[in-house]
């Protein structure tokens, strides 16, 4: 039966975390799997099996984004590597039915006997999820499993695996498993690997310009055009805050001139990005990738998210600092350089929009402020028309 979910609350139990993974509770005469609940701000964070020696593998490609949460995080590590987590004042236990959590591997065709599995529970959000690193009977993690926690989760779910199904035989994305529809579920292959460094290197470029083109193209005055409607209903709130910002903004792509499609990750970003020891570079979590994206987005997207969350005093725009780099990837790409401050505001537009729709008005915010800089950077006379 496919399980039901309503938007999940700000803060989720263990309860709803093992009733969204369709884990019963304790019968008589099953045997429990003891578990571990790590909490975070919003509930419980991680579950980890109480014995696994699997969780310091998963626990250390982990990192949170704030210095103080990396030095709890840190301590957290530390007692768990010690064995002696299970005192930690704020880990709570719980038991597992070791027969419900063995219907996920069934599902996913992978042998154990043990069934354990290390969840981590995803950030409240419309598309709320959890990851479920299943463990073999070697205790090595043997598949990602992921399940929605709401239903745009669910599809932002099985999007990702129709995506990697496409990209199979790529060495830098990971294999899908399996695909569960009905339950909002796929399970992909697990990539290990050490997380990127946070500043931008010449081997990104290089990944970005791997990612295949669609063969179709994107006339940018129609763009513009396109987004004109797509963003009319924001348009009133906006302009209360960044008076008349929308129509300069969209006034900078009314440039008749084709652009190439392709495939855009969606969220390349260092945490999304992982040094394989056979393959090289690899990016997971694909659940915002589109294959007839602009050219320029992931790595705006990357300049972006950092400066966002990392360096957000630092003055002026990230796509303005960065312009060596992006002509760089406009010169690889057999684009003209010219064409990257447009790039950069057709971005930010699709990006304020998201941030919007996800219910992050600080993230939008930001975007608004990014798109001023920009724009009035760039104005009438930096808006340099390029070659077709």
């Amino acid at each position: 039966m496919p399980i039901k979910r309503s938007h999940p609350p700000e803060l989720l139990g263990v309860a709803e975390i093992l009733d969204a993974l369709g884990i019963d509770c304790i019968a008589n005469g099953d045997e429990p799997i003891p578990y571990l609940a790590i909490p975070g701000n919003s509930g419980p964070r991680w579950l980890i099996p109480a014995r696994s020696r699997a969780s310091g593998q998963v626990l250390n490609a982990w990192r949170p984004y704030s210095i103080s949460g990396q030095a709890k995080w840190l301590a957290v590590r530390i007692t768990a590597r010690a064995g002696i987590l299970p005192f930690a004042g704020v880990v709570s236990s719980v038991e597992v039915s070791r027969a419900a959590s063995l219907r996920w591997f069934e599902r996913c065709a992978i042998q154990s006997r043990s069934g354990e599995m290390i969840i981590l529970v995803g950030n409240p959000s419309p598309s709320r999820k959890l990851i479920a690193f299943l463990l073999d009977d070697a205790q090595g993690i043997a598949a990602v499993l992921k399940v929605g926690l709401t239903a745009e989760g669910g599809a932002k779910v099985i999007h990702e695996a129709e995506v990697l199904r496409k990209l199979e035989g790529h060495s830098w994305a990971p294999k899908v498993l399996s695909i569960h529809p009905d339950l909002g579920a796929a399970a992909q292959e697990y990539l290990p690997g050490a997380l990127a460094v946070r500043r931008f290197q010449p081997e990104y470029l290089g990944l970005l310009c791997q990612l295949p083109r669609s063969g179709n193209v994107s006339n940018l005055v129609n763009l513009a055009q396109t987004l004109v409607t797509t963003l009319s209903p924001y348009r009133e709130e906006w302009d209360k805050v960044a008076p008349d910002l929308l129509n300069r903004s969209l006034n900078c792509l009314d440039l008749d001139i084709d652009l190439p499609t392709l495939l855009v990750h969606g969220d390349f970003a260092p945490w999304n990005i992982r040094i394989t020891p056979h393959s090289g570079l690899a990016l997971v979590d694909w659940e915002s990738a589109n294959f007839a994206g602009l050219p320029g987005d992931d790595l705006l997207h990357f300049l972006f998210s950092n400066d966002r969350l990392f360096s957000g005093q630092r003055k002026g725009s990230p796509a303005l600092r960065a312009r060596p780099l992006g002509n760089q990837y406009l010169r690889q790409m057999n684009l003209d350089e010219k064409l990257w401050p447009r790039l950069a505001i057709a971005y930010l537009l699709h990006q304020l929009k998201a941030d919007h729709d996800q219910c992050d008005p600080d993230f939008a915010f930001y975007a608004l402020c990014q798109l001023a800089a920009l724009v009035e950077a760039t104005g009438p006379r930096a808006c340099v028309r390029p070659t077709a």
